[in-house]
């Protein structure tokens, strides 16, 4: 299911082909909705009865597999990182995580986080349990096929010169380059960081990209891009000029943007666009993120 929106940037004076995955219906939406409904049914399918994973504690990844578990009767543990006293008042996602009936763990430091999983899996499976390791963002290559299903189902007439997207984990931006790819549609793809340096996080999407190429025997014809001038200072920071966007984001689009990753590369976008001065047909894939606006 792909949602198209048509909107006017009097800021850029370009008009943008806005990809609507915040409006994706199931498991709260989103891009983490559309993986996990994907790696969903690999677990489902090869009988799994108990999942672990790990996020942050507005973790949109998190959210999609509480509710998957949830909705599947599967027993779930989340080892989340962050502010325990924070999750525990927070909205969005983190109220969502408290009343799936998931398993929350915190660690205080991101090193104690792949012992603590390995942990939890040993645990399920002393009890018998058959339990499905899961990486943070939906990071695998079930979940970067549902970025490769998702660009099939594009409009064929849709032209694109340049597709911006929040790269995060780096796996959304690496589902649709296999998928442009496989579709043979050449137009530049760019991710803008959410957290990680230039160099880190392109290594990260070319090589999940290169992986997902091999992995369904896909061409691979597109350079991996990802911009790092607009981190904000990392993860969930942001500016003054980004967060009046957010606010107003409602009133001068008609859909929200979160400070933290759909707003954060929409922002990089129109910055990128002025800068290089880019013409042509530009697409703007939405993951969403409109429980993190809501925290």
């Amino acid at each position: 299911m792909i949602i198209y929106q048509k909107i006017y940037q009097a800021e850029i004076n370009q008009k943008i082909t806005v990809i609507r995955d915040d409006l994706y219906p199931f498991l709260g939406g989103g891009n983490k909705g559309r993986k996990l409904d994907s790696i969903g049914q690999e677990i489902l399918d090869d009988s799994y009865n108990a999942v672990v994973t790990t996020g942050g504690i507005q973790s949109n990844h998190c959210r999609a597999t509480a509710v998957f578990c949830a909705q599947h009767h599967l027993q779930c543990t989340l080892v989340l990182h962050g502010d325990k006293e924070d999750f525990l008042k927070e909205s969005g996602n983190a109220k969502i995580m408290r009343m799936s009936g998931a398993k929350i763990i915190f660690v205080e430091q991101p090193v104690d986080i792949g012992p603590m999983m390995d942990q939890s899996m040993q645990q399920y499976q002393d009890i018998g349990l058959k339990p499905y390791y899961l990486w943070g963002g939906g990071h695998n290559l079930q979940g970067g096929k549902a970025y490769i299903d998702a660009v099939i189902q594009l409009d064929p007439q849709l032209a694109i010169n340049y597709l911006f997207v929040a790269c995060g984990t780096g796996s959304t931006q690496a589902g649709i380059m296999a998928g442009l790819s496989q579709k043979n549609m050449p137009c530049k793809v760019i991710g803008v960081s959410v957290a990680r340096n230039q160099q880190s996080a392109q290594e990260h999407v070319s090589n999940f990209y290169n992986k997902l190429c091999d992995n369904f025997s896909i061409a691979k014809q597109h350079e991996t891009i990802v911009l790092d001038d607009y981190l904000c200072g990392g993860y969930e920071q942001y500016n003054d000029e980004l967060k009046k966007l957010s606010d107003d984001s409602i009133r001068d689009y008609g859909f929200a943007l979160d400070t933290t990753y759909s707003g954060k590369a929409f922002w990089g976008m129109q910055q990128y666009i002025l800068k290089h001065n880019l013409q042509g047909n530009i697409v703007f894939w939405h993951t969403g993120g409109i429980f993190n606006f809501l925290a």
